[in-house]
């Protein structure tokens, strides 16, 4: 069996099929316990997280009938058998769960892996195993934005930094078929990632498309002038000046970023 939290959360049986997981609610409170796997989750913070401003006052019990819910639904999926435990543990829950079990926490060991990989094809392929676990936004469907935030904010931070990693490597090693349009709408979507500007500048440069590389700095540019009042970084402002010199240094790619 394994619990899915890198998109809309769900679980599979062991021959693939999909397990019930009940309500919102108790999805989202295996999300929270599945993220906290193997440690303790108090009752109280499950409350926080699932009324951040205003708690009833029957939260505790409404917490606990939706726990022994879920207990039922993984038992019927046969969660015990891939070693899936939903526990009660003094002043909360706990699930015992290989964390190979729960995408997130294999998301989280490929990277590990890709990083300790020297050989650029290996380490590419490290990285795009571990982002193929995603299936759209973390926690998708089960609490609303600022408590996705809160609990998936880091894991969210994680993907963007391995998606520049793999961009990185791609133009390294020559790839870039369709890269421009990813990178456009990764920079559309995050337009205060320099990383990813860069790459997109970059990227449009080596496909003879220098105007619109241009411009992207200077789109660049009036947004941090206008929404923080600084000039662009380094990095953008030479890579800028390489561009308007066709400098050879840039065919070097991913060692000039």
């Amino acid at each position: 069996m394994e619990l899915h939290l890198l998109g809309p959360v769900h679980a599979r049986r062991a021959d693939g099929r999909p397990a019930s997981l009940g309500v919102r609610r108790q999805r989202f409170l295996l999300a929270v316990l599945a993220l906290e796997a193997n440690h303790l989750v108090t009752t109280q913070r499950m409350i926080e997280l699932a009324w951040p401003e205003h708690p009833p006052a029957s939260a505790r019990a409404v917490i606990h009938t939706n726990i022994s819910g879920l207990r039922s639904l993984l038992a019927r999926a046969g969660a015990e058998a891939a070693g899936l435990q939903l526990r009660t543990e003094g002043p909360g829950y706990l699930l015992r769960c290989p964390p190979e079990r729960v995408d997130a926490w294999r998301f989280l060991a490929l990277l590990r892996e890709a990083e300790q990989t020297t050989e650029d094809h290996r380490r590419l392929a490290g990285l795009q195993e571990a982002l193929n676990l995603w299936r759209g936004p973390v926690l998708a469907g089960v609490c609303d934005e600022t408590v996705r935030a809160r609990l998936g904010g880091w894991l969210e931070e994680a993907r963007l930094d391995a998606t520049e990693q793999r961009i990185q490597l791609q133009l390294r090693l020559g790839q870039r078929h369709r890269l421009a349009g990813e990178l456009t709408r990764l920079v559309a979507e995050h337009p205060t990632r320099q990383r990813l500007v860069a790459q997109l500048m970059l990227t449009l440069y080596l496909d003879a498309r220098v105007e619109e590389a241009l411009a992207v700095y200077r789109q660049a540019s009036r947004r941090l002038a206008d929404h923080l009042g600084i000039d662009p970084p380094a990095m953008l402002q030479r890579l800028q000046v390489a561009i308007l010199r066709q400098d050879p240094i840039l065919i070097s790619t991913p060692h000039f970023l």
